[in-house]
C-alpha cells in the first residue's frame, strides 16, 4: 500500500473535477437525444446519444429559455457548453451554452415554428414599420468590422454620398456569441439617438452560418427600435426572420447603401430641373395675368378704361417685380447649397490635395498609401504621385516622428 494518505470520496471527486474541467475546453457535440425532461425549475435534462455511447446533459434555465426550437426524443442536435463534474452524485455531464437542430431540414422547421410565433406576436406587421429618410447624414452600422459587407458599403457610400457621416458598432456575424452581439449592438446605437438610420447584416453563408438573424433576440431588437432599420443579410435569395423585422429588406449589403443614400449627381440633376421649372412656371403665370388684363380693359366703360388700366398695370408691375425677386431669391439660395455641395466634394477629391503641394508615396507594387515612416525601411522602394507626373525613389533613412 502506497505512503500516501487514503482520500476521501469528495477530495478523489474533487480531484477528477479539476483535471477534467482544467484539461477539455468548450467544445461542439453532435448527438441524438433519447431523454428529455424540462424541470419545473426551467432547468432542462436530456441525455445525448449515438451507437455507442450515452452522456448526461443539462441546459440550465436562462439558456432554456432561448430556444429557439422544441426538441424532440430522436431529434439530432449539436450542442456547445463544457465537460464538468457534478460531485455530490459522482458523474461528469455536459453543460450546455446552446443546442440547434443539426441539419437543413431540421433547421428549416426551426425556422418556421419560431416565424409563425413572432407572427403571431406581430413583429412582422406593416404598422410597426418606420420609413426610412429620404436624405440621411447619419448611418449606423451594424456587422462584422473585418467583413466584406462594411467594406462594400463605405464603397457604394464613397461613390453616391460622400458627406455622409458612419458609425460601425461592431459584432459577430455567426457563431453562438453572435444572436446577442447583434442585439446589444443596435439598442447601442439605438439609444445613442445619433443614427437616423440603422443598416444591419452580413455577406452571404450557409443557413447555419447566416442563423443569428433568425434569432429571437435579434428579431425583437429590430422590432422594437425606434430608430429605422434596413436589413441586408446574405444574398438576395437569403431571407431571415431579421428581414420580415426590419423596415425595409435589402437583397445585398451593396444594395442596403444604394437604397439608404442619396446620389450627389442625381441631386445636382434635380436641382436644375427644378429652377427650369419654376423659370417656365413665373413665366407662364405674368403672361397669364397680362392676357387677363387685356381682357378685362376690353370690356370696361371707356371713361374708367384709362384708370382702371393703370391701377391693374401698376398692381401687375408690383406682381411681376414680387414674382421675379421670389424666383431670383429661390434660384440664389438653391445655387448657393449647389455651390456648397460642390465644394464639399471637391474637397474630398484626393487629386484636389496633390494640386497644393502634396504628394502620395506607395510601396513600390502596392497600392495602399504610406503615412508612417514606420512603414518603411532601408533601401525599400517606393512610387510618388503628384499632381502631374509621378517619380520612383528609394529609401536612404527613415525618421521617426
Amino acid at each position: 500500500m502506497s505512503d500516501q494518505p487514503p482520500l476521501s470520496v469528495s477530495e478523489a471527486t474533487h480531484r477528477v473535477k479539476t483535471v477534467l474541467e482544467g484539461s477539455i475546453p468548450p467544445l461542439w457535440i453532435l448527438g441524438e437525444i433519447s431523454g428529455f425532461t424540462r424541470h419545473r425549475s426551467g432547468h432542462t435534462y436530456f441525455t445525448l446519444s449515438d451507437d455507442r455511447s450515452q452522456l448526461s446533459c443539462v441546459l440550465w434555465r436562462g439558456r432554456s429559455q432561448e430556444l429557439t426550437f422544441s426538441p424532440e426524443v430522436g431529434q439530432r442536435i449539436l450542442a456547445q457548453g463544457k465537460i464538468t463534474v457534478y460531485e455530490r452524485g459522482g458523474r461528469y455531464q455536459f453543460d450546455c451554452y446552446e443546442i440547434r437542430p443539426a441539419g437543413i431540414g431540421e433547421l428549416a422547421l426551426a425556422f418556421e415554428a419560431l416565424k409563425k410565433r413572432l407572427e403571431a406576436q406581430g413583429y412582422f406587421a406593416l404598422e410597426r414599420k418606420i420609413p426610412i429618410p429620404g436624405m440621411p447624414e447619419r448611418v449606423g452600422l451594424v456587422t462584422s468590422p473585418d467583413g466584406a459587407a462594411l467594406r462594400d458599403i463605405l464603397k457604394v457610400a464613397e461613390n453616391r454620398a460622400p458627406w455622409v457621416e458612419f458609425r460601425l458598432i461592431g459584432a459577430a456575424v455567426q457563431g453562438s456569441a453572435a444572436a446577442g452581439e447583434i442585439a446589444a449592438a443596435i439598442e447601442t446605437l439605438d439609444k445613442s439617438n445619433w443614427p437616423q438610420v440603422i443598416i444591419v447584416g452580413r455577406g452571404g453563408g450557409s443557413p447555419e452560418d447566416l442563423w443569428a438573424f433568425n434569432e429571437e433576440k435579434v428579431v425583437r431588437a429590430i422590432a422594437e427600435c425606434n430608430t429605422p432599420i434596413v436589413s441586408a443579410v446574405g444574398h438576395e435569395v437569403d431571407v431571415t426572420l431579421a428581414d420580415l423585422a426590419a423596415d425595409m429588406r435589402a437583397p445585398t449589403p451593396s444594395a442596403a447603401a444604394e437604397m439608404c443614400l442619396p446620389d450627389g449627381a442625381e441631386i445636382a440633376k434635380r436641382l436644375h430641373e427644378s429652377s427650369e421649372r419654376i423659370h417656365r412656371v413665373l413665366r407662364n403665370r405674368v403672361v397669364d395675368a397680362r392676357t387677363r388684363l387685356k381682357e378685362y380693359t376690353s370690356v370696361i366703360f371707356k371713361e374708367r378704361t384709362t384708370a382702371i388700366w393703370r391701377g391693374e398695370t401698376q398692381r401687375l408691375d408690383m406682381l411681376d417685380q414680387r414674382l421675379t425677386t421670389a424666383g431670383f431669391t429661390f434660384l440664389q439660395k438653391r445655387h448657393h447649397q449647389f455651390d456648397r455641395c460642390g465644394a464639399k466634394l471637391q474637397s474630398l477629391d484626393p487629386e484636389a490635395v496633390l494640386t497644393r503641394g502634396y504628394a502620395v508615396v506607395r510601396r513600390s507594387g502596392e497600392k495602399r498609401p504610406v503615412i508612417s515612416s514606420d512603414q518603411l525601411n532601408r533601401d525599400d522602394l517606393i512610387d510618388i504621385a503628384f499632381s502631374k507626373g509621378a517619380a520612383a525613389a528609394v529609401i536612404k533613412d527613415c525618421h521617426p516622428e
